[in-house]
């Protein structure tokens, strides 16, 4: 028995943001197409998308079981809202590890997100109550109330309208150099033969870094 977990890609070139959760969706299916119910993953551990993609995929195969990833810490409300969207659209499973661990009581934290679930309770709401037991316990929040009621991660809009709904890094822009500067050029890396094979254990670290970057260069581009 195991879990299958997706990432995203982690160069924002790769692919465009809007065609994000549409191909990490169509990979999943074409990955899965193939394997027998015996060797299919107990579950999915993956970045949530937004609404739509969550039911294009639960619609595609109503046996497959999806969960979602917590991501960085943000605020209580950033959780909150994660675990509450994402099991209204299909989710099935929330694997959260920093926003638990970080949580400044764990339990109660736990606590609410089960009431999510189980909609018992709104995620503002709830953010406000785990406060009012945190005000109880007397234990300090790590961020006042107002402030914890503001998203810092991802927006979990219909089809990603309001924000951003993964976790692609943002695109750096390059400096260009200054005028009259030298051009740096990338070192060459030694061969064996006449092949071009390299020769990692006679290459400087400069020499690895300089080949392994063209490379990368090669396969998406500076």
């Amino acid at each position: 028995r195991h879990f299958l977990e997706i990432f995203d890609p982690n160069i924002s070139t790769a692919i465009a943001a809007d065609l994000a959760p549409g191909f990490i969706n169509d990979l999943i299916a074409r990955t899965l197409a193939g394997v027998a119910t015996a060797g299919r993953p107990t579950f999915l551990k993956m970045v949530y998308h937004g609404p739509r993609a969550m039911e294009e995929l639960v619609a595609y195969d109503p046996h497959l079981i999806v969960g979602i990833l917590g991501g960085s810490a943000g605020t209580t409300l950033d959780a909150f809202q994660l675990i509450y969207d994402a099991k209204k659209y299909g989710g099935r499973v929330a694997l959260f590890g920093r926003k638990i661990n970080q949580a400044e009581h764990q339990l109660a934290f736990i606590q609410f997100l089960r009431y999510l679930v189980e909609d018992k309770i709104q995620p503002v709401e709830a953010v406000k109550a785990y406060h009012g037991v945190l005000q109880e316990l007397g234990i300090k929040p790590t961020r006042e109330l107002d402030v914890d009621l503001t998203y810092q991660t991802a927006v979990m809009s219909y089809g990603g309208e309001d924000g951003k709904t993964f976790s692609f890094p943002a695109t750096k822009t390059a400096s260009k150099p200054a005028a009259g500067s030298a051009k740096t050029t990338s070192a060459k890396p030694a061969t064996t033969n006449g092949k071009g094979t390299p020769d990692f254990a006679a290459m400087s670290s400069a020499e690895k870094l300089a080949y392994h970057q063209d490379r990368l260069n090669r396969m998406f581009g500076e």
